[in-house]
């Protein structure tokens, strides 16, 4: 059982905070990189006029995504993969799955992992004078957090035999370029690819004689195999606060702009929020809070439906 390997992390935070209203950062948003690039006074009020009268550089609208185009299996090695591409942004997820031995504190269950990091002009975009590494190692953190915790992937289904066999399933997101909204893009790349993760049938064939070591019979055809065991579907819609104004899948040049950025983290399979995390160090309104929701939840469903219409096609072709 192998496949190929990918790897990178990245993310940004907005400019210090100028509204009024109430929700903090907290300490696992230390992982938003302070990007090295910068705009002009005159670009800023430029795109800050705009955006008090709802228009955008792109000319979108103040909800409305960039145009996602996806890319399935472009690794034929791996387990599972997908290329996303949506404005600027172009990144890889590849799925990489291996039968180890469960930890003795949990007998009972696999491993899921997930890594992030950045092609090289990513990470000096990003990066000062912090390590490019740890800047990695705390969004991988926390996209664990947010899209890898236990109620979303069921890993006592990833255990073959207790204390002796189990999947250990490895994600590696490379970021090749960023334009704004990493998190969001991500998260959609992550569900593309374990939708499409079908886990071989592992039997175990139990010793015959006293010392006899176990063996594995493996069926790696995709007809035999098992749906990657995901009990939700988490998808990121990141918020940006730009004065009085909040836009979704904000560009590089809007984050720079933002006062607050919020992420919302929706169940694509229920609707329901999963969970929210304030990105950077920003004041985000909270009495705009309960409209953002319902507009998240319903960009969470039509990115949803897009994919969907993706992975039919893909099936189809």
């Amino acid at each position: 059982l192998k496949a190929a390997q990918c790897g990178f992390p990245g993310g940004r935070s907005p400019e210090p905070p100028r509204t009024r209203s109430c929700v903090r950062a907290g300490a696992g948003a230390a992982w938003a990189m302070q990007s090295l690039q910068r705009i002009s006074e005159a670009e800023r009020r430029y795109l800050l006029d705009g955006v008090a009268q709802g228009m955008r550089n792109d000319g979108r609208g103040c909800f409305d995504y960039r145009r996602v185009a996806f890319e399935m299996d472009p690794i034929p090695t791996a387990t599972g993969s997908c290329r996303l591409r949506a404005g600027e942004t172009d990144l890889l997820v590849c799925v990489k799955c291996d039968i180890g031995k469960p930890s003795r504190q949990h007998p009972n269950v696999g491993q899921f992992q997930v890594a992030v990091d950045c092609a090289a002009s990513v990470s000096v975009a990003f990066s000062d004078a912090r390590s490019a590494e740890e800047d990695s190692r705390q969004l991988s953190a926390l996209l664990e957090s947010l899209c890898a915790g236990d109620g979303v992937v069921d890993r006592q289904a990833l255990c073959v035999q207790p204390g002796l066999f189990a999947w250990e399933v490895y994600v590696d997101i490379l970021v090749l370029t960023s334009g704004g909204n990493l998190l969001d893009s991500i998260s959609l790349a992550l569900c593309a690819a374990l939708m499409e993760t079908v886990l071989p049938k592992v039997e175990v064939l139990e010793a015959m004689e006293e010392g006899e070591v176990v063996q594995l019979r493996v069926n790696d055809r995709p007809e035999a195999g098992t749906p990657f065991p995901l009990r939700r579907l988490p998808l990121c819609v990141t918020v940006a606060q730009i004065q009085q104004r909040f836009l979704f899948d904000v560009t590089s040049e809007e984050e720079l702009c933002a006062d607050a950025m919020l992420c919302v983290v929706v169940d694509a399979k229920s609707g329901e929020v999963m969970g929210l995390h304030k990105l950077g160090r920003g004041l985000f309104d909270l009495a705009a809070l309960p409209s953002m929701l319902q507009r998240c939840r319903a960009a969470a469903a039509a990115l949803m439906q897009q994919l969907e219409r993706e992975l039919s096609l893909k099936d189809h072709s």
